[in-house]
């Protein structure tokens, strides 16, 4: 049977490996991993010499020309690591910081309108993510409060902050698959994918991380931890209207048929027939009928016969 402690134990494991999740995601550097075959580069500088000449600094300097991945903050290497980029040690690997939300001025001042496009998307996805995650620690965090006393506003504020996290979290994924999508099919300029050298484009390979994978699994495990949150409410809101109606039954006279009589009286002219079976019984000392005493009426507000047993 479902229940309220169940919706809340569920609401805390899919919240904790939401949360998991999408720090994993944010600290790890795997969003988007490249795979550059530098040996067939090498074999087609071989092949020929004049592209070796043309490309040959590049080849040792330039990091699209060796094998890499990105994450929201850091470009590591997985290989070789490019001359002189004054690389540092990250989780094992040689990383460098992603200059690209803070460009020079002076490149900024030579941007086309659609590098400007991306680079305001760039850092909108940045924000909401980080606004995301933010959220997401405060509801777990009012969650242990709210499932430690049940209290339905906590539960409510909690599941509703989850939700809140899930839109930005969605909402920067949606940025930075457009992002991704300018880089490779709309921007000319160096260095995105169309202005790569042909040599460059049929020697690399590209696909998305782990990085990436768990963001969108932290995600999911959120929304469900929300969903959970919103249900246990639902439950905890049945059980107090639950305690409430055996509260307000307690104070009901059960002697009756309508259990909303709590004031039945005897009709002088229609004895027995109101309130059920209450006819039966006879009439107060101060009963009369047509300024008689009698065993077999009563006036409507004469002898007050309600709380017999």
């Amino acid at each position: 049977m479902w229940s309220t402690i169940i919706s809340l134990s569920l609401s805390t494991v899919f919240g904790i490996l939401g949360l998991c999740g999408i720090i994993g995601a944010a600290i790890s550097s795997n969003w988007v991993e490249y795979n550059v075959n530098r040996r067939e580069i090498v074999n087609t500088f071989n092949r020929e010499p004049e592209l070796n000449i043309k490309l040959k600094d590049a080849f040792i300097r330039d990091p699209l020309y060796f094998s890499r991945s990105y994450g929201l903050f850091l470009t590591c290497f997985n290989d070789a690591v490019p001359s002189d980029i004054g690389s540092f040690n990250y989780l094992t690997l040689p990383c460098v910081y992603y200059k690209d939300y803070l460009p020079s001025e002076a490149k900024q001042a030579s941007m086309s309108s659609q590098e400007i496009t991306r680079l305001w998307v760039l850092r909108a996805t940045a924000l909401l993510y980080a606004i995301g995650l933010a959220l997401a620690v405060i509801a777990l965090t009012l969650g242990i409060v709210a499932c430690w006393k049940v209290s339905s506003r906590l539960i409510v504020t909690v599941g509703i902050l989850l939700l809140f996290a899930v839109l930005c979290l969605g909402a920067a994924m949606v940025g930075w698959h457009y992002t991704q999508y300018m880089e490779k099919y709309v921007l000319e300029e160096a260095p995105f994918y169309k202005s790569w050298e042909p040599v460059l484009k049929s020697t690399s390979r590209y696909h998305n991380g782990y990085s990436y994978i768990a963001s969108w699994f932290g995600i999911g495990f959120l929304l469900l931890s929300s969903l959970c949150m919103l249900i246990a409410n639902c439950y905890v809101n049945k059980g107090d209207d639950k305690a409430y109606e055996a509260k307000y039954d307690a104070h009901m006279m059960n002697h009756f048929y309508d259990k909303g009589a709590v004031m039945p009286y005897y009709n002088t002219y229609n004895a027995g027939m109101d309130y059920g079976a209450y006819g039966a019984y006879p009439p107060g000392p101060y009963a009369t009928y047509g300024g008689y005493p009698s065993a077999y009426g009563a006036a409507p507000y004469g002898y007050m016969t309600y709380g017999r047993q």
